[in-house]
């Protein structure tokens, strides 16, 4: 059946590319220091712009909706708090959009990189964007949670924040390796992307709560893995609860299944890489 032999040529192919993740991981931690320090240097407020930037949002939509438009957190979410359950819904969202913007470009960024460097592993490239991204989402995760230790109260469940972060890096990393790919083929990718981020953004439910939109569009909506990875965050860092089984399994075999074929897809294009640079 040809059907089972691509799927397991897919699958080889899939393995052998994790497997040469593995084996220059050296190389991969070295670049992703090398990339932080490219992103702070000669900032006066370093890596305080992983606070900043997200607070930022947070004051302008908060005053917009918190503040003019009036509105309220559902009360399943424990808090009557707009501006707590805004933070907790647009750090995990700006973390996946930073890592797949900054993920789009990072092939076309390195071309000297990949053109002259013989066998040089062009797949850790959209990884480093997505683990600098994510030392920064970490450094904000840590300043929200003191945030709502002193005003909300600490909860058990805060830890499962690590289990609803794991499959957003492995989405992000999925998505950044399919749009970085693409990019290298049809540079018009890194002018779209920004906008089906923002589109993502207001169909995501951040600044809005899931039960104001009407069931059949919610429906479409929560197919995005983002959705549940969002309401994740604030069950574990508001309310003391978990994600339901069915939205967990969700966001797991949804984030797994767009990371391994990012990487297929990636492995197919990297051959021509080089020409076309």
């Amino acid at each position: 059946m040809p059907n089972l032999t691509v799927m397991k040529e897919n699958l080889l192919t899939f393995f052998y590319f994790i497997n040469k993740l593995y084996q220059d991981r050296s190389i991969l931690w070295t670049m992703i220091k090398r990339d932080l320090r490219a992103r702070f240097i000669g900032s006066f407020f370093g890596f305080s712009w992983s606070v900043i930037d997200p607070l930022t949002q947070v004051l302008i939509y908060g005053v917009v909706f918190g503040l003019f438009f009036k509105s309220q957190p559902d009360p399943e979410f424990g808090t009557n708090s707009y501006i707590l359950y805004l933070v907790c819904g647009i750090l995990p969202w700006q973390f996946f959009a930073q890592s797949v913007t900054a993920s789009t470009g990072s092939i076309v960024s390195n071309a000297n990189l990949v053109k002259k460097a013989v066998g040089f592993p062009s797949e850790i490239l959209p990884v480093i964007k997505v683990m600098s991204n994510l030392l920064s989402h970490l450094i904000g995760m840590l300043i929200l949670i003191l945030i709502i230790a002193i005003f909300h109260g600490v909860s058990f469940y805060i830890p499962f924040i690590f289990v609803y972060m794991l499959p957003t890096l492995i989405f992000a990393i999925g998505v950044g390796w399919i749009v970085a790919g693409l990019n290298v083929y049809l540079r018009d990718v890194q002018q779209v992307m920004p906008l089906v981020l923002m589109a993502g953004f207001f169909f995501t439910p951040i600044f809005y709560s899931p039960s104001s939109v009407p069931e059949p569009i919610l429906t479409v909506l929560s197919l995005n893995p983002m959705f549940h990875a969002v309401i994740g965050y604030r069950y574990a860092l508001l309310t003391g609860r978990i994600l339901p089984p069915g939205s967990l399994a969700y966001l797991l075999i949804t984030s797994f299944f767009i990371f391994g074929l990012g990487g297929v897809f990636f492995r197919k294009l990297k051959p021509g890489f080089a020409e076309v640079l």
